[in-house]
């Protein structure tokens, strides 16, 4: 069977989606190409060059004319594998139902696209796969030049120095990380302000890389001041910029917790990457994040707040509690990332994935 893997290159997730299946795909001995696809993308050249057998195509609901039309139209067999964190589908409804199949990568998505009209029967859940080759608990003198890097050793009175992460970590003291295009919807402010409604003496950093851009500046901004209201801006270290995976890696490979009580979630795929690190991590009941986590045994998922417009958003209560749990308990941090790091490997390395999706498309 021939393979093409394509993903719309309007997200960079799409295309680590894209790259770790076909890895998989090419460990189990599958021809496959991979193609990021944008409105200037010459497909039809690229599929009379390439004649798959099947074609998957990745990305949001909204990419249906990118994605599946135009290959639909020329006679090939195109399989959807399609996030929705929104609650309703508003187009494309009708045509999505005349295919055979629909892939998504959580139960959530898939309750959003059934609650929008899409039939129930042609929807399978095919989780994203994460390279267990590249994503892994990295030794201390892999990360110590990053560390290095990022640290501003200054002369401070302050028992935490946030500017100097070297000196952080040598006094064993929790760094608790987030990251994302967008870490407002990840759930920052929510972090922040249940961070700072522990015991003052218990000491920890809150580390957050998000990308540049005018509303991430801008909330950004928002986050500072949250900070700074709460007391808390001393330990509250914000990394902007558009940095390699090796760096990202070593970034997760740095903190203690990842947290990330998304407001808005179809997967939640750095809480994989995190435990394929070997890291615990925190998240929220209400997006497709809570289906990454085993409950104690991987990480810790908080309670949800009832909110009048029925958004996601963490109880600040519940979220301090389990924040504060793990940061005060290395012991426990140890063995949730151990268990979080088998689960990772065994749920979602691409090779497990590849075979997943040969298994469904096999049932057509």
């Amino acid at each position: 069977m021939r393979i093409l893997v394509t993903a719309a290159s309007h997200a960079y997730s799409f295309i680590l989606q894209g790259e770790a299946l076909v890895k998989g795909l090419s460990k189990i001995k599958v021809e496959n190409r991979f193609l990021p696809l944008d409105s200037l993308t010459n497909i039809s050249s690229y599929l009379n060059e390439y004649q798959p057998d099947c074609l998957l195509a990745i990305g949001n609901w909204i990419d249906f004319d990118l994605l599946v039309k135009f290959p639909q139209k020329l006679g090939y067999r195109v399989i959807p594998w399609i996030v929705c964190d929104d609650y309703i589908i508003d187009k494309f409804v009708d045509d999505y139902n005349q295919l055979p199949l629909i892939l998504t990568p959580s139960n959530h998505c898939k309750d959003n696209l059934v609650r929008s009209g899409l039939k129930k029967g042609i929807i399978q859940i095919l989780p994203e796969a994460v390279d267990n080759e590249f994503w892994y608990p990295s030794k201390e003198e892999e990360v110590s030049n990053l560390l290095t890097y990022l640290s501003v050793p200054i002369p401070c009175e302050s028992k935490i120095n946030k500017y100097d992460l070297s000196d952080v970590k040598k006094r064993e003291i929790p760094i608790v990380y987030t990251t994302g295009g967008d870490v407002t919807k990840k759930g920052a402010r929510e972090v922040i302000e249940a961070l700072s409604l522990l015991d003052k003496k218990i000491p920890w950093i809150y580390l957050i890389k998000t990308w540049p851009g005018v509303v991430t500046f801008q909330n950004t901004i928002e986050e500072l001041k949250l900070a700074n209201k709460f007391n808390v801006l001393d330990r509250f270290r914000y990394l902007v910029g558009e940095y390699s995976q090796s760096f990202m890696r070593d970034l997760m490979n740095l903190c203690d917790i990842y947290t990330a009580p998304s407001r808005l979630e179809g997967f939640g795929l750095p809480l994989v990457e995190a435990q394929m690190c070997g890291k615990p991590v925190v998240t929220t009941f209400g997006t497709a994040t809570q289906e990454t986590v085993v409950q104690g045994k991987t990480g810790l998922i908080c309670k949800r707040e009832a909110t009048a417009d029925n958004l996601v958003k963490a109880n600040i209560a519940d979220l301090s509690r389990c924040l504060g749990n793990l940061i005060t308990n290395p012991k426990m941090r140890q063995e949730m990332g151990k268990n979080a790091l088998k689960h990772a490997q065994n749920n979602y390395s691409p090779k497990i994935i590849a075979q997943q999706f040969l298994t469904l498309i096999d049932n057509l």
